[in-house]
This record gives structure tokens, sequence and C-alpha cells, in this order.
């Protein structure tokens, strides 16, 4: 059976940087949002310099040390910026490079998108930013309109097949807990509910399928190892309909975090992997890396090596650790 190698990681910003007012060309960031084409974003990347050296090298360093097939990202500005990451950073440490770079424009205000970088290319590249409430079903809360989108960014849809066998990727960053985690909880139950509804439409069977739910989910399931229900990712776990790839793995529970909260010096996982039951089945034990080697020095539980340059708030690769599983389909 085929084997993947699969990395979440929110990149923390990874934005253009470059004083575009003195280029002179009216709307120039705006039109390089514009840019889908692998090939145009080459081109820009070849005239811009679009990115600042500070935090990008070591976040390119603990992407790289992954060593994964597949990268889901999270908080890309656009596929210029993607591009410029990929070329000037990524390639210096991960030596083969991605043959595909993808980033649909989503919903976020900040213009921060879910992106993938993938050694194969992918059958077929399906967004979801632009699906409303009504559109799959959804009853608006009070405050909102029926025709409001589900996803504050996108829900990235990213088909494979590996030898005749088929593999979905959902690449997702909900809503944040800004603003209080409880008081945020019910955008993301309503995004997590859009995401079962897709995996509903696309397989007769969900739970017999090869799928698997993937990003900043921005929510955890326990913190500093205690368990804790007051989460809004139930629609998709309920009921067993998907399971937590780093709750189903041996690492004990005080290790299954990845992020630290400053504020309160506390730790827990935002980052997850949802296994359909029949991934599920074949992957049992699954084998879960968590790469901190670019967390600040503030993140005091982890004791083991930091890349060079890594200050006590920063520089730092990002606020989040990468997550790899690496799985049978």
């Amino acid at each position: 059976m085929p084997v993947i190698r699969l990395t979440s990681f929110n990149c923390e910003n990874l934005m253009m940087r470059f004083a575009f007012e003195k280029v002179g060309i009216p709307q120039i960031r705006r039109k390089l949002t514009m840019v889908s084409d692998q090939d145009a974003a080459d081109a820009v990347d070849g005239a811009f310099n679009v990115l600042s050296e500070d935090d990008r090298t070591l976040t390119a360093q603990a992407l790289a040390a992954t060593g994964s097939d597949i990268c889901a990202l999270q908080e890309v500005e656009n596929l210029v910026t993607l591009t410029a990451f990929h070329n000037r950073y990524l390639r210096r440490w991960s030596r083969n490079g991605y043959q595909s770079r993808i980033l649909r424009e989503g919903n976020d205000g900040r213009g921060i998108d879910v992106a993938a970088l993938s050694r194969k290319r992918p059958d077929d590249i399906i967004s979801h930013a632009d699906l409303t409430l009504t559109d799959l079903g959804i009853v608006p809360l009070p405050e909102q309109s029926a025709h409001a989108p589900v996803f504050r960014r996108d829900c990235l849809q990213l088909e494979f097949t590996f030898s005749d066998t088929p593999l979905t990727i959902f690449v997702c960053h909900f809503k944040s807990m800004h603003g209080g985690r409880w008081e945020t909880r019910t955008i993301r139950a309503q995004e997590a509910l859009g995401v079962r509804r897709l995996i509903e439409r696309r397989f007769d069977d969900p739970a017999e399928a090869n799928w698997i739910v993937c990003g900043d989910l921005n929510d955890f399931l326990e913190k500093d190892g205690v368990v804790d229900a007051g989460h809004g990712l139930g629609p998709l776990i309920d009921g067993g309909f998907a399971l937590d790839a780093l709750m189903m793995s041996d690492k004990p529970a005080l290790e299954r975090w990845t992020h630290h909260y400053p504020d309160e010096d506390s730790y827990a996982a935002l980052d997850h992997f949802l296994l359909s039951p029949a991934l599920a089945r074949k992957n049992p034990r699954p084998d879960m890396r968590i790469t901190r080697s670019g967390l600040p020095w503030r993140a005091e539980r982890y004791t083991g090596m930091r890349l060079p340059g890594i200050g006590w708030t920063a520089p730092k690769a990002s606020d989040h650790c990468p997550l790899t599983i690496e799985f049978e389909i």
C-alpha cells in the first residue's frame, strides 16, 4: 500500500513585505494577489523581493525538516508569496523542491489563505471559499446572513491518486479564538459542519473512503494533557465520523501539543489530522512527528535542539509547530 508523509503547518503571517507604493503601478499589491498561475508567479518572483529575511529562513528550515510529500499550509498571502518562499528559501533546505504550488484566494480580511506544496500534482483542486451557509444547509446564527460564507478562509480540497488508490485532503484554517474561545466556538462548529457536509456530498459512504481533514482548526481537544470538551470540532469527530490522529498516536498526553500560549503558559494542539474511519483502521497507531526546533525559547516545555538564530520571542519559524503524519492508504 502507498505510504504518504503529510505535514500541516501554520507559517504565521507568510506575507509580502515589499514597498509596493514606490513602484508606481496602481493597485500592484492587489494585482499580485490575482496571480493564479505557477509560471506567472515565477515571473513575478523574479521581479520583486516580496519576503523579509527575518523569520522565513527558519520557517523553511522547520518545514524542510519534515521531509514531507505534501505540505498543507496556513497563513500564506498569495501564490506569489508562496512561490518566493519556495524558490528563495525552502529549496535551499529541501533539495528537490515541490512540483506543485497550490493556493486559491479565500475570504480572510487580512488576505491570509490556505495553500499546499506537493511533490505530486493533484488530480483536481477545488476551492470552497464561495460556498454560503445556505449552499450547505447550515442554519445561520442570529447575527449572520444566510448568504454569509461558510469558511472564514477556505476549505481547499485536493484530490490525489497513488498507485490507483484515491486520497482526498481537505486543508482548513478555522476561525481563531480571538475574542474568547467560548464566544467564537459556534463559528468553528459551523465550519466543521461545513467540512462534514462536503465530505458527505463527495462520498457515498464516507466511513469507507480515504480522506483526511487537516490544518489549523484553532481549537483543542486537550490542554496541558487534560481532556477538554469545550471545543467546536464536534461536527467532525462526534460519533466517530473522523478520528484525531494525534490522539490515536502513542505520544504521551503532555507531548501532544503544537502551540504555546505565552499569556497563560499553556500548551495544546490547534493543528489536527482528522482521519476517515477507513484510514484510521489502516493506521491504528499513526506515526506522528512534531517539529519543535523552530519555536521561540519562551516555549520552555520544549528542551530539545533549536534552529540557530531562534530568539526568546522572535525570530522564530512560527508560533505553531509543523505536525507530520506518515500513513498508509
